[in-house]
């Protein structure tokens, strides 16, 4: 029972920490209200479909024993935009000022809590990383070596609606991380019933009528044509911050390269629809 209390404090404090850093910055400048209350899960790091995210995501993803040769858990957790950050973004082709600013006020703020996690972890006598990859991604394929949702969704976030975003508990508009450890507590796993509306019943669909470059259809999505559009919000949307670095620039920043149409004006876009 001791054990069993002691794994629970452990996953509370984090949780607890995560939280209370939201709450602490999300009034910080360069814009206030960007979030709501994160949603933290505790996930297998060796789930055996952790070796399937080299098929379905990047022929090298990056798996958590490769960057904690003794990881037992990983930490994911989300942060949800407020209603005023997401509704900001339903107007116009697009993305809003204030959705770009909130992805990068978000990235940057990741950087800083997941170092927080890090030396928390540590002071518990637990290891704890995160992989280089986690902020950048293979612009030739448009994929990462480290996909946020994928691990999110191993870990219990959500179920993938049609626009490929989790939808967790808070719905799709928002932004994940995630930190390796080797901490034993008892996890989350997968969630097993289906929240997207579509798939579900084939109601709904209405994340395809929100993109604007149609690139997002029922029967798939072409990321090739997405990110052309992101590349037009990179180009209007400069020198804001934390921008992705790209694996081919030499690890040169460039535009904040969003869209985020397709996640605000759903029935998923808040909560579980």
């Amino acid at each position: 029972m001791q054990k069993s209390s002691a794994e629970n404090d452990l996953r509370a404090d984090i949780t607890q920490l995560i939280v209370d850093y939201a709450r602490e910055h999300n009034d910080n400048e360069p814009i206030a209200h960007t979030w709501r209350t994160p949603i933290v899960r505790f996930g297998d790091a060796n789930h055996p479909d952790m070796a399937r995210l080299r098929e379905l995501v990047h022929p090298e993803h990056v798996l958590p024993c490769e960057v904690l040769p003794n990881a037992k858990t990983l930490i994911a957790y989300f942060f949800p935009f407020s209603e005023e950050i997401g509704n900001t973004n339903r107007r116009e082709r697009l993305a809003s000022h204030e959705w770009a600013v909130a992805y990068e006020k978000t990235n940057a703020a990741f950087k800083e809590l997941n170092g927080e996690i890090i030396a928390f972890c540590n002071e518990h006598g637990v290891d704890a990383a995160v992989p280089p990859e986690a902020g950048s991604y293979d612009e030739t394929i448009l994929k990462s070596r480290w996909s946020q949702r994928h691990l999110a969704y191993l870990c219990g976030m959500g179920t993938f609606g049609v626009n490929n975003m989790l939808i967790t508990d808070a719905g799709g508009c928002g932004r994940y991380a995630t930190v390796v450890t080797n901490m034993d507590v008892p996890h989350d796993g997968p969630l097993a019933e289906e929240r997207c509306l579509y798939k579900r019943s084939g109601a709904c669909g209405a994340c395809v009528k929100r993109c604007p470059s149609h690139a997002l259809t029922l029967d798939g999505y072409d990321r090739r044509i997405c990110n052309s559009l992101c590349d037009e919000n990179a180009a209007v949307h400069v020198g804001l911050g934390s921008s992705y670095v790209l694996e081919d620039t030499g690890g040169a920043i460039v535009g904040t390269n969003v869209c985020g149409k397709c996640v605000v004006g759903v029935p998923c876009t808040y909560k579980i629809p």
